[in-house]
């Protein structure tokens, strides 16, 4: 059984705080994005930020997963 506060996890805990309030921030400014409609198309520069959390997220997962199989 993995301790709870070994750094790996905390590590998993902080990015996973870190892309939902990433996802949160987006629809946010989604809402905001759709009701003001403004002629910029110009993407949301954190979405970048979130997509390369969400890779973090599942990469650290797959070692975590074969961390406690082995």
């Amino acid at each position: 059984m993995t301790e709870l506060n070994s750094p790996f996890i905390l590590l998993l805990l902080i990015n996973s705080i870190i892309t939902i309030i990433l996802i949160l921030n987006q629809n946010e400014s989604t809402k905001d994005f759709t009701s003001s409609q403004n002629s910029n198309m110009s993407a949301n520069p954190l979405e970048n930020i979130t997509w390369v959390c969400l890779i973090i997220q599942l990469i650290l997962v797959l070692i975590q997963t074969k961390l406690v199989l082995f």
